[in-house]
């Protein structure tokens, strides 16, 4: 792996278990930085760990009034790589646990007093139902622009409906800027998969606003790169890679027709998956190399996002809360703010 691939001095990498003191003053920067302010609001979140444990507790920490924060039974979460903590975790050491109401399911009575519902794995999908719950100008907090999320995941027509402000963080935002990070990942992914990058013919398909970034951090390794927004577009070539860099979609982005167009134009090319979806017994069908071999699940990136540390992670998350405090308090949001509405 090169340096420039490398965590960042500081940087709260996963090769080594993270200690609490550190991830818990890490979000308290970050919530200072943002200025987050959650003073008398009522959050919904997830209590497992990483991601969620973060949100949790820089809700707590933005001075949120309650934080509901929803569980399977403790200590059967999901663990993120580089975590044994979750959310009471953090919370204890914080001294914020007052705040934080662990619970396996929200009460109907509780949904009235609801600020901000934040979309996690635990509070997914958020449907008609939910949003019929809610009161309106409550806020769901998305945590990744649209085009990250499968579209089952939210239910903006009845949120519209409902009167409940359904709102994005912007991911270009100088505060969090967290588009080249994620063309780090596509690096990183690559090299995971034992490609050497410098002097390589690389087509990436790509139709996210990443595209610029990840065809100059891939240029900046030394690749020859092609960007493509479909793969019908991809020409016979002598390709040592295929990226897909696709949005998530509810049928695979690469079905059997794009898997087809890889066959026939990189025959012999690795096919790497960092974002949307791949018919992988097609893939099989063809006989296509993958990677990652292991299938990512619906909506995830091919490669961890912890693996470049816990940092870019937490400016994501408080940066989706502080679009939703702004949004909750009426706050006029540009498409150039930290944060934007999104509307069906």
């Amino acid at each position: 792996m090169t340096d420039g691939l490398q965590p960042e001095d500081g940087d709260l990498g996963q090769d080594a278990e993270i200690d609490q003191a550190t991830v818990v003053n890490a979000i308290r920067e970050c919530v200072e930085e943002f200025q987050l302010d959650l003073d008398g609001q009522v959050v919904v979140t997830g209590a497992g760990f990483g991601s969620e444990a973060i949100t949790a507790i820089a809700a707590a920490l933005a001075g949120a009034r309650t934080v509901f924060a929803l569980t399977a039974e403790r200590k059967k979460h999901a663990r993120s790589p580089a975590t044994s903590w979750d959310a009471l975790d953090l919370a204890n050491h914080a001294g914020h646990s007052a705040q934080l109401k662990i619970m396996r399911r929200m009460h109907p009575h509780h949904w009235n007093e609801v600020d901000i519902l934040v979309n996690c794995p635990r509070t997914r999908p958020i449907s008609r139902t939910t949003a019929e719950f809610l009161r309106p100008h409550s806020v769901v907090a998305l945590m990744a622009e649209p085009w990250e999320l499968s579209p089952e995941m939210v239910d903006l027509h009845a949120c519209s409906e409902m009167q409940v402000k359904v709102v994005a963080p912007n991911l270009e935002h100088p505060s969090i800027n967290l588009l080249p990070d994620l063309a780090r990942l596509c690096c990183r992914l690559l090299y995971d998969a034992g490609l050497s990058i410098r002097n390589t013919e690389i087509a990436v398909l790509c139709d996210t606003p990443c595209r610029r970034y990840i065809e100059d951090a891939l240029i900046e390794q030394g690749a020859r790169v092609t960007m493509l927004a479909h793969p019908q577009m991809l020409l016979p070539g002598m390709w040592d890679a295929v990226v897909v860099a696709l949005r998530p979609a509810e049928k695979p982005s690469m079905d059997i027709n794009g898997l087809a167009r890889v066959f026939e134009a990189a025959r012999g090319s690795l096919l790497v998956q960092f974002s949307g979806e791949i018919d992988r017994l097609a893939a099989r069908y063809f006989g296509l190399r993958i990677w990652p071999p292991r299938k990512p699940g619906r909506g995830q990136l091919g490669v961890s996002p912890e693996i470049l540390g816990w940092y870019p992670t937490i400016r994501r998350l408080v940066g989706g809360l502080k679009a939703a405090e702004m949004a909750r308090r009426g706050a006029d949001l540009g498409r150039d703010g930290i944060g934007f509405i999104v509307s069906p």
